[in-house]
This record gives C-alpha cells, sequence and structure tokens, in this order.
C-alpha cells in the first residue's frame, strides 16, 4: 500500500513539474501572426541586400533575434541559419531557391522516392532516413536530397543549444526552404538516436509546395497535431500548388471500390458491364502515362543533371505514383483590395510577384489587423 501510495505521489508531482514546465514556456501551439511575420524577416535574411531592394525600397523589419551559425551551401546550394532570441527560442532557417541552376535542378528533380530509406551524399556517405512510419509514404526526391546534405550540421547544432539550456525551437522556410522545412521536420521525429524528449519544435512552411503523398501528409499531420505546424499560402501564389500531381487508382487505399472492377461489375448486364470496364481501364491508362511521363523527366532525366554536379550520388528507388498532396494546418492569406491596389501595382512584376517575402507579410498584416505590430503595410514600398 506504501509503494502504491509513493508510486501515486510521484505521478502527480512529476505531472505538475511536467505543466509547469510547459506552461513557462515561451513557445505556445497555434498560429501567431505576430510570430509568422517575424520569421518571415528572419528568413528573409538570406537574400543579397541589394536582391531585396530590388523588389522593395525598405528591407522587412530586423527580427528580435541574434543569428549565431550561417552554414555553407552544401548539395544544390542549400544554406540554413541557426538564430536565438532572448527568450530562449533557437530558429531554424531554411534557405530557399536561390537564381542558380543548382537550385532550381533540386525543384525539378521532382520523382516520389520511399519516406524511409536511404540515399548517397558527400563522398559516398549513406545518409539513412525515416521521414513516415507507414512504408506507403513517398517524398519528393530532390528536397529529400536538399534536407539530407543540411540535417547532421542542424542536428549537431540543435544538440548544442539544448546544452545551453534552449529546450523551444522553430523551423521557418519560405518558397523551397518552406519545402524542407516540412521534410526536416519529419526527419527529427523519427531520428533514430533520437531528440531529448522535453524539446519542443513548432514549424512555419511559407509559401510552400507539396512535399509528399496522402499517407506523408497524414503521418506529418499526426506528429504535428495541436497546433505545432503550418503551412502559409497566398491564394494567388502558384508555387504552393506545385509539383504537377496526378491521382490513380494505385494511390487510394487497398480497400476501395475499385480494386477489383471485375468483381464490382460482374451482376451488371452484359451491355453496361463492357462499357463501364472499357472506359475504367481508359482511365487507368492515361492516369498512368501521366505519372510515367512526369518520373521520366523529372525522375530519370533530372537524376542525370543532379549526378553530374554529386558525381556520387546513386539513382534511388522512383514509385509509380505523382500523387503530390498538401500537409500541415492550411492559414490561407487572401489578398485584399489595397494588395492589388498598392502591392501588386508597385512592386516589380515576374511570374513570383505573389510569391515574395513581401507579399506574404503584406497580407498577413491585412489578414490579421488586431495583431500588434510596430511594422505597418504601408511602410513597404515595392
Amino acid at each position: 500500500m506504501k509503494t502504491f501510495i509513493i508510486i501515486l505521489l510521484l505521478t502527480i508531482f512529476s505531472s505538475v513539474i511536467s505543466n509547469n514546465t510547459y506552461a513557462q514556456s515561451a513557445l505556445k501551439p497555434g498560429f501567431n501572426a505576430v510570430e509568422y511575420r517575424e520569421l518571415i524577416s528572419l528568413t528573409s535574411r538570406h537574400l543579397d541586400s541589394n536582391i531585396i531592394l530590388e523588389y522593395s525600397k525598405k528591407l522587412l523589419p530586423y527580427p528580435n533575434a541574434k543569428r549565431v551559425y550561417i552554414s555553407k551551401p552544401v548539395g544544390l546550394e542549400n544554406k540554413w541559419d541557426f538564430w536565438v532570441k532572448k527568450s530562449k527560442i533557437g530558429i531554424i532557417s531554411l534557405r530557399g531557391t536561390t537564381p542558380s541552376k543548382n537550385s532550381w535542378l533540386e525543384n525539378f528533380y521532382a520523382a516520389m522516392i520511399p519516406a524511409i530509406g536511404e540515399i548517397t551524399i558527400n563522398n559516398g556517405h549513406k545518409f539513412k532516413y525515416k521521414l513516415a512510419s507507414d512504408s506507403s509514404a513517398y517524398i519528393h526526391s530532390g528536397w529529400l536530397l536538399g534536407m539530407a546534405y543540411m540535417a547532421d550540421d542542424i542536428v549537431k547544432h540543435i544538440n548544442e543549444a539544448y546544452n545551453q539550456g534552449i529546450k523551444d525551437f522553430i523551423i521557418i522556410g519560405h518558397r523551397q526552404g518552406g519545402a524542407l522545412a516540412l521534410l526536416l521536420r519529419s526527419y527529427l521525429e523519427y531520428l533514430p538516436e533520437g531528440l531529448p524528449r522535453d524539446i519542443r519544435i513548432k514549424t512555419y512552411a511559407s509559401a510552400a509546395p507539396k512535399v509528399g503523398n496522402t499517407k506523408y501528409a497524414y503521418d506529418f499531420d499526426f506528429i504535428t497535431r495541436g497546433g505545432w505546424a503550418f503551412r502559409i499560402v497566398n491564394t494567388e501564389d502558384w508555387v504552393p500548388q506545385m509539383p504537377f500531381t496526378v491521382q490513380q487508382v494505385t494511390d487510394l487505399n487497398k480497400i476501395n471500390p475499385f480494386s477489383d472492377i471485375k468483381e464490382m461489375t460482374k451482376s451488371m448486364p452484359f451491355g453496361a458491364r463492357t462499357y463501364v470496364r472499357s472506359a475504367y481501364n481508359k482511365m487507368v491508362r492515361r492516369t498512368r502515362k501521366s505519372q510515367e511521363t512526369y518520373t521520366k523527366y523529372l525522375g530519370s532525366q533530372a537524376y542525370k543533371m543532379c549526378k553530374e554536379v554529386i558525381p556520387e550520388l546513386e539513382k534511388p528507388d522512383f514509385k509509380n505514383s505523382f500523387n503530390y498532396v498538401a500537409c500541415g494546418t492550411p492559414i490561407v492569406l487572401r489578398p485584399t483590395d489595397s494588395y492589388y491596389s498598392y502591392y501588386v501595382k508597385n512592386a516589380k512584376q515576374s511570374i513570383f510577384i505573389h510569391h515574395m517575402y513581401y507579399a506574404y507579410y503584406y497580407l498577413c498584416l491585412q489578414n490579421y489587423p488586431e495583431k500588434e505590430s510596430s511594422f505597418k503595410a504601408s511602410h513597404i514600398n515595392p
């Protein structure tokens, strides 16, 4: 009886300590517009100031954080920064696409590969990864490659920061950086050696394209449930709609009405049965042909180009799927009249006009006006 009481008291005590620790944490679940705007300002520092000023006469406000580490470009021009806030929050900022050919190649290397496996990168190094618990989860091959080159360095800095008392971390990325942020969050969840259990991670994937199939998206949304990962999208931005996608019958769960078309139609009259089966077979062939075409050009052909840059890169196991779907709790930024009359009218015209940091920052201010900010939308001079 005494033993039971002691165990009960210890359980209650540890629960109280855990809850108090969470309550004292500066990092909270849920979308925070002020937090997001600061992160956009922070991650925009990856751009050269001359490039920034080409699109806006003023930089976004400098974030209330200190940059303590800048990585070297690796792989296909991937790079990341580490920032620390006074509130003891570590921020992992992943750079997006640069104008270089190699950086764009990473985007176009889009064939799907398993979310569990290994790839060969630097000097023959085998990078083992697990980004989902389901073996039928598939991901973007190019962005996995980009994440793989940075992963060990990021984990090293997380552990070093933890030893210095930092337990809260935010992952932020815009554009390609947003895609990398999603994959990195999954990688950290299933890291073989694990991270300390009391670490909290929040993810903001801004203007991010889709990175995996339905099974990957399910897994990501499960591990980040409770308000710990967000996908922020400007409804006028075309990048979050990429990559190209096609859904096949084989992308559905095994138990579905089309898993056995012969069984499903056997009780139909002969004419109806023949018509339905013929139409079904045509649809299946056409979607399969589309997937094969995408995989050929955005997989096998793109791989050859990647191998010219990374000679030790081995061809991965491309899957017969191209069913990309979005993941992360959606935060939709809807353009306002002033967005068109002020930002769009005055900004440099390009296919990326709705994709830029400033567009997202401006719309966040417009869509969340009740949130305090010392930097107003009118301060942005495109």
